[in-house]
């Protein structure tokens, strides 16, 4: 195969930046170029910037709010990942997985004298849409993206997990509260980025940790407290090794109530601010830049990705191969352009949860499907057009007529826009990655759910300093926010969690405690920063603006294992 050596120079529609198509995109952009008809379709150049385009797509995600809802099917009350004023049809996943309708039901024809996103919007607001994205949970109503998991409340993205609350992208984790990005660990608290860990308190960016309190890079470690860059070390308090009961006096003295772990939490950040960082979490890949990479070969630009190869700017993957422009892909999806959310799938192309299916363009929540073209709901189909049924040929004839109409519209090529999406921003994970503030997002042509003043009603309640202190009703309380003023509840389960682990209760609610943890992300853009001992040209995740200390692989092993 000829390559492609030319780099194209784009400017963005959206945010003016100039932006590079590499070499790489425009052969993946040929490659992937479908034949209709017997008539080639080349995919454009796209029109936005690369953070641009992943923001177009998770504008389209939701993953942490959840809203009431009425059955459209039954009339039952439901949970769902949609807010109430939704146009569209919401049922139970397990009305949506029955026989008792089929998508072909709303098939229609395509009409050329109207541009195709406006006739697929028609189209969403007909289909039922299922209330969450969750598979074979017990007792977990309140968790979306969820598998496999086990009274827990208020996850997701997570699977395999036992008694966790509150908490995002969990892997095999049991009584976990106020943690994100968890694996394999056990009684986790205010935890980020930690695996194979157990019993830790405010532990970051670290592994095979036990008993640890406000620990940043600790591997191999127990009964540490801030600490940072450390390998195999117990009995550690600010790095400095002590005696047992010198230890447990110290420790003792930070934990007696919330006030005190607050302080605790100062020292924490400013000991983190100084601490050595590698230019970014990649372990065990070979060609690839980007954050939180493993196990990967060839993925540039890419983030949150594991077991994963020749992909670029893929946002959450695993065992993925060959895509480009794509986030939340999991389990050997590979050959995809602009997706969104899929599990098993091979040549799909700008489409919205679409799972163990191949050669789908422009399609959202199918299953099981292949050969479909802007379809929504459908399972276990193939050869349909906006929902409905045609023979192999006839297909492949009015694919090509469409996909024509689309060129003429400028729409062949374009992601499904953000006006489309059912959610407002703020209540999208585009906040979490790309955040804006209202005024900004409404200046972008987004839409913004606007605070309810009914759930900030002022309370004479408030959280005790000590667990000892707290009693039963606390769970029939309304409390509010001491940061916010939001009400919230505390949960029966979470009090057992915080008593079990002589932890206070926050006086703060759970969406400040969340957004908190998302602030340990660094952003998803590669900068070339200079390594701190050597001078090596790096590609960091850390901007050059940015005042942590900067180390290439070799230095930072010899630093922190040193």
């Amino acid at each position: 195969m000829q390559v492609n050596l030319k780099t194209a120079m784009q400017t963005c529609s959206a945010s003016g930046e100039v932006f590079e198509v590499s070499p790489h995109e425009r052969d993946f952009l040929e490659r992937v170029a479908p034949d209709f008809d017997g008539e080639r379709f080349e995919i454009p150049l796209p029109r936005l910037s690369p953070s641009e385009r992943a923001r177009q797509r998770v504008v389209h995600r939701n993953e942490q709010y959840l809203y009431r809802h009425q059955s459209a099917f039954s009339g039952k009350p439901l949970i769902s990942i949609y807010p109430p004023d939704l146009s569209s049809p919401v049922v139970s996943r397990a009305e949506w997985f029955s026989d008792a309708w089929d998508g072909e039901q709303y098939g229609r024809d395509f009409d050329f004298s109207r541009p195709f996103f406006e006739q697929f919007a028609d189209l969403q607001r007909v289909v039922p849409r299922a209330s969450t994205v969750t598979l074979n949970n017990e007792n977990s109503e309140y968790t979306t993206g969820t598998g496999y998991c086990k009274n827990c409340y208020m996850i997701n993205s997570s699977e395999n997990c036992e008694d966790c609350l509150y908490s995002k992208l969990l892997q095999k984790c049991r009584d976990v509260l106020d943690s994100s990005y968890c694996y394999d660990s056990e009684l986790l608290y205010e935890c980020f980025d930690v695996r194979n860990c157990y019993d830790c308190k405010w532990v970051y960016h670290s592994q095979q940790a036990s008993e640890c309190w406000f620990c940043d890079d600790v591997r191999g470690c127990q009964n540490c407290f801030l600490c940072t860059n450390l390998v195999g070390q117990s009995y550690c308090f600010l790095n400095e090794p002590l005696e047992k009961e010198e230890y447990k006096r110290r420790v003792a003295s930070f934990t007696s109530s919330y006030s005190k772990l607050m302080e605790a939490l100062e020292c924490f950040n400013q000991l983190r601010a100084g601490r050595w960082f590698k230019y970014a979490e990649v372990v065990n890949c070979e060609g690839c830049t980007g954050d939180f990479l493993r196990g990967s070969k060839n993925c540039i630009d890419c983030y949150d990705v594991v077991d994963s190869e020749d992909c670029m700017h893929l946002h959450v993957g695993v065992k993925c191969k060959d895509l480009l422009d794509c986030s939340n892909m999991y389990l050997d999806p590979e050959l995809s352009y602009q997706v969104l959310g899929t599990i098993g799938t091979n040549n799909v192309h700008f489409c919205l949860y679409v799972f163990n299916s191949s050669d789908l363009w422009y399609c959202e929540q199918c299953f099981n499907c292949r050969d479909c073209f802007g379809c929504i709901g459908l399972r276990n189909k193939q050869y349909c057009i906006f929902n409905k049924q045609f023979e192999p040929a006839q297909y492949e004839s009015a694919v090509r007529r469409i996909v024509e109409h689309m060129q003429g519209t400028k729409e062949w090529g374009e992601y499904f826009p953000s006006w489309m999406s059912p959610f407002a921003y703020n209540k999208s994970l585009a906040q979490e990655y790309f955040p804006l503030d209202k005024a900004n997002a409404i200046k972008r042509g987004y839409r913004w759910e606007d605070a309810k003043p009914a759930d900030y009603k002022a309370v004479d309640n408030s959280v005790p300093e000590r667990i000892e202190d707290t009693p039963d009703e606390i769970c029939k309380e309304t409390l509010a926010c001491a940061e916010t003023g939001k009400n919230y509840r505390i949960q029966a389960a979470e009090l057992r969690f915080h008593r079990s682990m002589g932890l206070p209760l926050s006086p703060v609610c759970p969406d400040v405690r969340y957004q908190r943890r998302v602030s340990l992300r660094r952003p998803r853009k590669v900068w070339e920063r200079e390594c701190e001992e050597c001078g090596k040209t790096l590609k960091s995740v850390f901007s050059p603006d940015s005042d942590e200390k900067i180390l290439c692989e070799e230095h930072y092993q010899k630093k922190v294992a040193g």
